[in-house]
C-alpha cells in the first residue's frame, strides 16, 4: 500500500511539476492568493486535499479564461465521483462533475480580460465519496494572474453532524422517496448550514459525515463516530490531525444523534441514556477547550419523530437527553444553546432525508433563533 501511495505522490508532483513550468499563467494550489474555506490539507504544496462537504476555493483573478485542475479520488468503482459548484462574478452556479481520468476543467471563457473577476470552487459532496486534490488554476491571457482576494466575513460558523448537514440527498423531492445514496442527488450548497450562513454574511465550515453518531453509527458500529473523526483533517485519515486554532467559530452548532437513534432500527438495540448524555457532554467539553468564547447551539432534529417505531418515543427521548447535555454544560449562562428544528414533513430526498426546501425552512428557522438570542456581535 504505501508503495502505491509512494507512486501516486511521485505522479501527481510529476504531473504538477509539468503543470506549472509549461506556462507562466498557472497558479499552484498554495498561491498566496487563492483563499480556502473549511477543513483542507495543505503540507504538500503541489496539491491541497480535503474531503468535508462545503470547503471552498476562492481567487480573484484577470485573463481570458479560467480553468481549474482537480484530482478526483473517489471510488468510482462504486459509481461515487465528487461535485462543486463554480460561481464566476457571483453568478448562478454551475455543476461540475470531477472524473478519475481527467484533471483540467475549464470554470469560464470570453472573458474581459482587463476586467477583474471573481471564481469561486464549493464542494457540494462528502467525505463518504472520497478526497479531492486542487492542484492550482491555469488563466489564459497574455496578463493572465490572480490578484488579492476579497476579504472573507468576519462572522465565522460551524456545523457538525451527520447527513442532514451534508444535503444528502436533497436535490431529489418525492412523497415516495428513493433509496440508497447518490452524489449527484447530495448538494451541501442547499443545506441548512450553508444556507443560514449566507443568510448571516457568515464564514462557513461543515464538519459532517453521513450515518455517523455521538456514541454509535446508523448501522450500530462504533467506527470513526463524530467525536472521534473531529480532530480530523481529512475524515478518514486518521494521520492529518486538524489544527483548531486554524478556524474558531463564533457560532458552533451540533446537530448530532440522529444516527445513534436511527441505529434502533438496524440493531434493535436502544439507546444506552447513560452513555448517550456522558458522550455529549464530553464532547461539548472538548469543543468547548477548543472555543471558549463561541456560541454552542445543540440542534435536534428534523429527521427523528416519536412515531418512528411503536412505543418508542424517539423524538422526546432525543429532545430530553440533548436538553440535560445542555442543562450540564451550564445552559445558556454558558453560552449553549437547546435549539429544535419541527420535524420534516412530505415530501422527502433520498431515504426521507430533507429536500432543499426542508432545509431552507430549517435555515430560516436556526437564522430566527440566533437573531432572537443575541448572539451575533454588534
Amino acid at each position: 500500500m504505501k508503495g502505491i501511495q509512494k507512486t501516486l505522490c511521485c505522479t501527481i508532483a510529476s504531473m504538477a511539476a509539468i503543470f506549472t513550468g509549461c506556462h507562466s499563467n498557472n497558479f499552484e494550489a498554495n498561491h498566496e492568493n487563492i483563499s480556502y474555506e473549511g477543513r483542507v490539507d495543505l503540507s504538500n504544496a503541489n496539491i491541497v486535499r480535503f474531503s468535508f462537504p462545503g470547503v471552498a476555493i476562492r481567487a480573484n483573478f484577470q485573463g481570458k479564461a479560467i480553468t481549474a485542475r482537480f484530482r478526483d479520488f473517489a471510488n468510482a468503482k462504486e459509481g461515487m465521483h465528487n461535485t462543486f459548484y463554480c460561481i464566476i462574478d457571483g453568478g448562478e452556479p454551475k455543476k461540475i462533475v470531477l472524473n478519475e481520468t481527467q484533471y483540467d476543467y475549464l470554470l469560464a471563457k470570453n472573458l474581459d480580460p482587463d476586467t477583474i473577476h471573481s471564481v469561486k470552487l464549493f464542494k457540494l459532496t462528502e467525505s463518504l465519496v472520497g478526497e479531492v486534490g486542487f492542484c492550482g488554476f491555469y488563466i489564459e491571457g497574455e496578463n493572465g494572474k490572480l490578484v488579492e482576494p476579497d476579504t472573507l466575513p468576519s462572522l465565522k460558523m460551524e456545523f457538525v453532524g451527520n447527513s442532514i448537514s451534508c444535503g444528502y440527498g436533497n436535490e431529489l423531492s418525492s412523497v415516495t422517496p428513493k433509496s440508497g445514496f447518490s452524489p449527484l442527488n447530495e448538494n451541501n450548497y442547499y443545506a441548512w448550514g450553508a444556507v443560514a450562513a449566507r443568510a448571516l454574511n457568515a464564514r462557513y465550515v461543515c464538519t459532517a459525515y453521513s450515518g455517523k453518531g455521538v456514541c454509535r453509527n446508523y448501522e450500530g458500529d462504533c467506527s470513526n463516530t463524530i467525536p472521534q473523526f473531529y480532530g480530523h483533517t481529512l475524515a478518514n485519515n486518521h494521520e492529518v490531525a486538524w489544527n483548531y486554532s486554524d478556524y474558531v467559530p463564533d457560532i458552533l452548532v451540533l446537530n448530532i444523534g440522529t444516527n445513534d437513534f436511527g441505529a434502533e432500527t438496524t440493531t434493535n438495540v436502544r439507546v444506552d441514556s447513560v452513555k448517550f448524555i456522558a458522550e455529549y457532554n464530553a464532547f461539548l467539553t472538548r469543543v468547548r477547550s477548543y472555543y471558549p468564547d463561541a456560541k454552542i447551539i445543540c440542534s435536534v432534529g428534523p429527521m427523528t419523530n416519536d412515531e418512528n417505531l411503536d412505543n418508542a418515543m424517539q423524538l422526546t427521548r432525543y429532545s430530553e437527553y440533548v436538553l440535560l447535555a445542555v442543562k450540564n454544560a451550564g445552559g445558556e449562562e454558558n453560552n449553549v444553546f437547546y435549539f429544535e428544528t419541527a420535524p420534516q414533513t412530505p415530501p422527502f430526498g433520498e431515504d426521507y432525508h430533507p429536500t432543499k426546501e426542508t432545509h431552507q425552512r430549517m435555515a430560516n428557522e436556526l437564522v430566527d433563533f440566533i437573531l432572537e438570542k443575541n448572539l451575533i456581535k454588534k
